[in-house]
């Protein structure tokens, strides 16, 4: 399942907000708490978790293990099992 991230924080660039086509609502983003999530940079990879939904519209909160760089904005993501 491939994302796109479409904002994050600040002050927390380990946690962004990401929008996955075919999600549209809470309860769809809610079953993906939990999942593995990959942002690949050339060789560097970026391991992260779903961590939780950002209101209502099935947009969702993933946090890194590091922080990602600013060049990941608008890049696609990948969701994993």
């Amino acid at each position: 399942m491939k994302g796109i991230i479409i904002n994050y924080h600040i002050a927390y660039t380990k946690e962004v907000l990401v929008k996955v086509q075919g999600i549209t609502d809470k309860k769809k983003a809610a079953r993906l708490i939990g999942k593995k999530a990959i942002w690949k940079d050339g060789r560097v990879e970026h391991v992260g978790q779903v961590t939780g939904v950002h209101g209502s519209s099935g947009t969702m909160k993933f946090k890194f293990k590091k922080p990602l760089p600013a060049k990941c904005l608008a890049k696609p993501i990948e969701i994993r099992d």
